[in-house]
């Protein structure tokens, strides 16, 4: 258990000590949580992750204030055994240790935010990937990125609505056409037209997409000249008249132009794409069912969607690692 609160020292020396700064960082995690930046499922499992398995196990380590914090530790931390669910010691899920590290970069990430660090134990450590394919699906501390950046402007943008959708679980040659008919507010939902790869269907929002979504609505209805032409205009990029090949190239634009932001430039596997497989994998986490990731990204292949969210589904075993979470050896949870 962690110490009282009556009983830490905050600040040791000139250094901050690491129970306080952990604390800080989830005071603003709980804060992004209210404004929907981070939904309640990743906020319960990035503070146990956090606050609960990486404080102890550093203050075991000897860590006492964050600049104790090394990348040795770091990466001990993110690739610690744990036992299997017949209660053997097996090597971390490579899905676990991808959640670990995306935990602690968002934590290093809320801290320089804060003003309260400069450093990241983690820039340098390097985990096998999670897919084999050309495209790797977000990882779970920069969908908060993503999400906190699009929501850091002073109107509802093109951008926003392009993020807002991909993370619904559309893709760029579907987010351009998407109109303020095409959102159900009461619903809470939005209608995709579908593909020459993707079929037509509704994909639920959650509640930053929804609020997203709605404010952009709201805004490019009040641009129009005609009340007509109001459920015509479209959400994420102009309506000027363009082929589907234009749109889905000014979807990818908008995505592209947050990814640069989030810090993603040189990611050579990161791309528009990456956002909606992050949906797809959020999707698997949920359900566990690759069919209804197949269904609600519009996919006609299971092999296809299993593709897109890393998922090896004929070598799929399952085991509970040392944070105490089910993974599956094929399953690419978020990570």
């Amino acid at each position: 258990m962690l110490v009282p609160l009556e009983q830490r020292t905050f600040v040791v020396g000139c250094d901050l000590s690491l129970t306080h700064a952990l604390d800080q960082v989830r005071d603003l995690w709980l804060s992004m949580a209210a404004r929907d930046e981070i939904t309640e499922q990743t906020l319960d499992k990035f503070s146990l992750l956090l606050i609960g398995r990486f404080a102890r196990y550093a203050q075991l380590r000897g860590a006492v204030v964050l600049g104790d914090v090394t990348a040795e530790l770091t990466e001990d931390f993110i690739t610690a055994r744990g036992r299997s669910r017949h209660g053997h010691v097996t090597d971390a899920a490579i899905a676990t240790m991808h959640v670990r590290r995306s935990v602690l970069r968002s934590a290093y990430r809320a801290l320089r935010e804060m003003g309260l660090s400069d450093q990241d134990p983690t820039r340098d450590i390097v985990l096998p990937p999670r897919t084999a394919g050309e495209v790797r699906p977000l990882s779970e501390d920069k969908v908060i990125a993503l999400r906190h950046q699009a929501s850091s402007v002073d109107r509802p943008t093109r951008h926003g609505a392009a993020a807002a959708l991909a993370l619904a679980g559309g893709h760029s040659g579907e987010i351009g056409h998407i109109c303020v008919q095409d959102l159900d507010v009461s619903g809470r939902r939005v209608w995709m037209h579908g593909s020459t790869k993707t079929d037509p269907r509704w994909c639920p929002l959650d509640a930053w997409t929804l609020a997203t979504l709605s404010g952009r609505a709201q805004f490019v209805a009040a641009r129009q000249l005609r009340t007509e032409s109001v459920p015509r205009a479209r959400l994420a990029v102009s309506d000027h008249h363009a082929p589907d090949c234009n749109l889905q190239a000014r979807a990818c634009v908008a995505l592209r132009d947050l990814l640069i932001r989030i810090g993603l430039a040189r990611e050579p596997d990161v791309k528009p794409s990456s956002i909606t497989a992050w949906a797809g994998v959020e999707i698997f986490e949920q359900t566990g069912s690759v069919e209804e990731v197949a269904r609600r990204l519009g996919l006609r292949s299971l092999d296809r969607a299993a593709d897109v969210i890393g998922h090896t589904w004929r070598e799929s075993t399952t085991t509970t690692d040392s944070t105490g979470q089910v993974q599956s050896q094929g399953q690419v949870p978020g990570a």
